[in-house]
């Protein structure tokens, strides 16, 4: 019998929702436990899991309304056959010797002769961007607008912004970036810390609420970006920046966990980018120690059994490396290319098991509002490197916290990127 995917609650205040994206397609393989879909709202950015291994098959629409509890798509075992669902909106659930069972909630199809027809989502998103519809081609049902359509015509430079830095942007390659929240008002720009991806923020915004956009980008040798190493940290932020470029229009606030703390920083030293303040979450470059053992482990291991270990190391609170967490790790490293391209990184950024950049001048010449975070029981970076920090940076010292501080305190984070926006 196929397993059901359910929508899943999401707040205490509400009881239905949409599907914000689909991660996978109809007819894909998946695996338990792999990121199926997307639920966005203003306070969270949640990802559902695969209860089972499997055909997926008979997935709702996305922005199609459905109630907390309701399936939203089967998982087809081996030999099952996907069935042909009816082209209602809610089929009646089933009896099955007297229990009920779920029924599911088959695609709606597109209206034909409406124009653009765009979804909930879609109409929101063109609103926000000032995006005109009428010559959006659509991907869905009958030609339908979705999602999917408006970004890639945002992608186009259909969008309420524009490239800002263009001097700076010509010639630099840009990184993957993925916008976590949009909206109105300067946006947060998030550079992850070394091993670790765009997604290692979703965490703080699922449990936090932050009230501007937010862009998180993928480093160089990360996530979905270049798997290319740049020769130095001041090339690096030189791809930040010409992302950036590609992305807005404007002043932002930066935001950086370890690596991508000293990135934010020679980015804003640089003055190309419009930066007004910085959030810096155990920040890298403040000495040259670093816990050399770390970082040859982590850039090596692609199982769970030898990630784990060298996660744990990352936090005081080992509940904080959640099995979705260990999953998604371990997910990233069966690509080979990327665990040689994070070798070749660390060998260039850490030779010797040293940082081989400092940004402490850096900081003594800001005079954007700046603050570090750090963790006392940060065990990848020492906290002794936060002694004599400039005057004009302020220093938030944590107990009961490791080396991620905005995942250990995702409150006290939030806090403090909302104080910063407010006095950028």
């Amino acid at each position: 019998m196929p397993a059901h995917v359910v929508y899943p609650k999401v707040s205490l205040e509400k009881a239905s929702g949409r599907i914000a994206r689909w991660i996978v397609a109809e007819g894909q393989a998946v695996k338990r436990g792999q990121i199926l879909f997307e639920i966005e709202d203003d306070k969270a950015a949640v990802e559902v899991e695969a209860p089972a291994d499997g055909i997926i098959g008979q997935m709702i629409a996305e922005d199609f309304e459905v109630t907390v509890g309701d399936p939203v798509a089967l998982i087809f075992a081996p030999g099952e056959t996907p069935t042909t669902a009816p082209q209602d909106a809610r089929p009646p659930v089933a009896k099955s010797g007297g229990e009920a069972q779920p029924a599911i909630v088959t695609r709606q199809p597109g209206r034909a002769g409406r124009g653009p027809n765009p979804t909930p989502l879609a109409r929101r998103l063109a609103a926000e961007h000032g995006i005109d519809l009428s010559g959006v081609p659509g991907s869905g049902p009958r030609g339908r607008v979705q999602k999917t359509d408006v970004l890639a015509q945002m992608a186009r430079g259909e969008s309420l912004v524009s490239r800002p830095f263009v001097a700076a942007a010509q010639g630099e390659e840009v990184l993957n970036a993925v916008w976590l929240r949009r909206g109105q008002g300067k946006p947060y720009v998030l550079l992850h810390g070394f091993a670790a991806d765009l997604n290692n923020w979703r965490g703080l915004l699922a449990a936090a609420r932050l009230d501007h956009p937010v862009l998180a980008l993928d480093l160089p040798a990360h996530g979905g970006s270049t798997r290319s190493i740049p020769a130095d940290i001041d090339a690096l932020a030189a791809m930040v920046e010409a992302t950036m470029a590609a992305q807005f229009e404007g002043p932002a606030l930066l935001a950086g966990h370890s690596l991508g703390g000293a990135v934010a920083t020679r980015i804003a030293a640089r003055g190309l980018a419009d930066v007004r303040a910085l959030a810096l979450f155990a920040p890298g470059g403040l000495g040259p120690e670093i816990n050399a053992a770390f970082i040859d482990g982590i850039a090596r291991a692609r199982e769970a059994a030898s990630l784990k270990p060298w996660l744990l190391e990352l936090v005081a609170d080992p509940a904080v490396i959640t099995p979705t967490f260990l999953r998604v790790a371990v997910e990233s490293r069966r690509d080979a290319g990327l665990t040689e391209a994070l070798r070749a990184f660390a060998l260039r950024f850490f030779p010797d098991g040293t940082q081989s950049f400092s940004i402490r001048a850096d900081l003594a010449r800001l005079t954007i509002p700046t603050r570090v975070v750090f963790g006392r029981g940060d065990r990848i970076l020492p906290f002794a490197a936060t002694r004599d920090l400039p005057g004009n940076v302020a220093l938030h010292a944590l107990e009961k916290c490791g080396h991620m501080p905005h995942l250990e305190h995702p409150e006290l984070s939030a806090r403090i990127l909302g104080e910063l926006m407010r006095s950028a």
